[in-house]
């Protein structure tokens, strides 16, 4: 949920970082704002990307998590079959011929 907000954030923060720049060395006002522009849609687009990559790492460590969780699962219902198995095996033994 919260991965949606990424790319704002970046660009907020690369928009700031340029127009505190622009204002400390007093670039002219068309210049800065064509810079903003520029830096804006720039650190969008990286944003969108991080955000992917971000969503694609947290999806295959949950799909692992669950692969796991599965496996283990199964584990302890194949051992409670093979347990059921010897059981049945030594009951057999036990019952007289």
């Amino acid at each position: 949920m919260r991965e949606r907000f990424i790319p704002a954030l970046i660009t907020l923060l690369a928009g700031a970082t340029v127009s505190i720049l622009n204002m400390i060395h007093k670039v002219e006002l068309i210049t800065g704002l064509k810079r903003l522009l520029l830096v804006l849609l720039l650190f969008y687009i990286i944003g969108l990307i991080a955000k992917a990559v971000i969503k694609k790492a947290t999806k295959s460590a949950k799909d692992a998590e669950d692969d796991t969780e599965k496996t283990e699962d199964e584990s302890q219902d194949n051992q409670t079959d093979k347990e059921k198995e010897v059981k049945k095996g030594n009951q057999e033994k036990d019952k007289p011929l």
